[in-house]
């Protein structure tokens, strides 16, 4: 792109365009958490949503809600420390975050609340389950597609 004694033809502008857009879809890919840390994290914190719901004064879901919050921490530390071996910097927490992330970060935390909460009114183990799941799932959505949506509305613009 560095012509300076031809006019830069609208083909050029097109090919350049494509080499960003393909570049942008790598950037992406390579960024996101890879499959093996999504499931291991949602899995935690379905385990610790469960874990948190189902304690009353009980050493065992008190061992496994911290096991499950060091088994996500540990493996969200070797994977940046993987990272930066390969010479790549990666934010923890952005600047930048969508409403798709403050949602799912709400709604993470209110059914980690709500499942002790109705839990110790009604004694039944069908909400923390209930609720334990759905947190799995709330983040391994949100881990695996918000980057990609994120990119794709920077692309749309």
């Amino acid at each position: 792109m560095n012509k300076t004694d031809q006019p830069i033809t609208a083909g050029d502008a097109r090919a350049a365009l494509d080499l960003l857009a393909v570049a942008s879809s790598i950037t992406a890919n390579t960024m996101r958490p890879p499959l093996w840390l999504i499931l291991l994290c949602s899995v935690s914190l379905g385990i610790k949503t469960i874990a948190m719901g189902v304690m009353i004064n009980n050493s065992l879901w008190i061992n496994i809600q911290w096991g499950s919050y060091i088994v996500c921490c540990l493996s969200v530390v070797l994977w940046v420390i993987a990272l930066r071996a390969k010479g790549i910097t990666v934010k923890i927490v952005d600047v930048n975050i969508t409403k798709f992330g403050i949602i799912s970060a709400l709604l993470i935390c209110t059914l980690l609340v709500s499942s002790r909460a109705i839990y110790l009114q009604t004694s039944s183990l069908l909400f923390p389950y209930a609720a334990g799941i759905l947190n799995g799932l709330i983040l391994a959505f949100g881990l695996h597609f918000g980057l990609r949506r994120k990119t794709k509305k920077m692309e749309n613009n």
